[in-house]
């Protein structure tokens, strides 16, 4: 019996142990799994806006800074969720509601940013734009 018992035990620790290295422990985790749910046309909007992995890594955001900014893409993306199934709505008042959404969300992650990375933001943006006005 105790033969039983002490096998039983060790199957769940080592089950337990294979489980738990199995997780993505990185730190992008969250990130990437984020941007493998999101549908292309989101993608390509933010890549329309400068918005890129690349260029987020270069604005060097603290642990304190993601947490933020995760914390504010997920409540507008409830609250686009939320509109988007409102069937009182027509789709022009959706429209309006959901760009009310994207300027919040920007003011927002706006105030999380450092003056030194507004700046970068805003050059990034720039700079996409030219690149955009010069390959319609």
């Amino acid at each position: 019996m105790k033969k039983i018992l002490t096998l039983v035990v060790c199957t769940l620790l080592i089950t337990t142990a294979s489980n738990a290295q199995k997780q993505d422990s990185s730190k992008y985790a969250k990130d990437r799994e984020r941007i493998k749910n999101m549908d292309s046309t989101h993608k390509e909007n933010l890549k329309d806006q400068g918005i890129t992995k690349d260029k987020v890594k270069d604005l060097n955001l603290s642990q304190d800074q993601k947490k933020q900014m995760d914390d504010i893409h997920s409540q507008t993306r409830q609250e686009k969720e939320k509109i988007n199934n409102d069937n009182s709505l027509t789709a022009d008042q959706k429209q309006q509601k959901l760009k009310e959404i994207d300027k919040q969300e920007k003011s927002k992650m706006n105030n999380v940013l450092t003056p030194d990375q507004r700046q970068k933001v805003k050059q990034n943006r720039a700079n996409q734009k030219k690149k955009n006005n010069g390959n319609p």
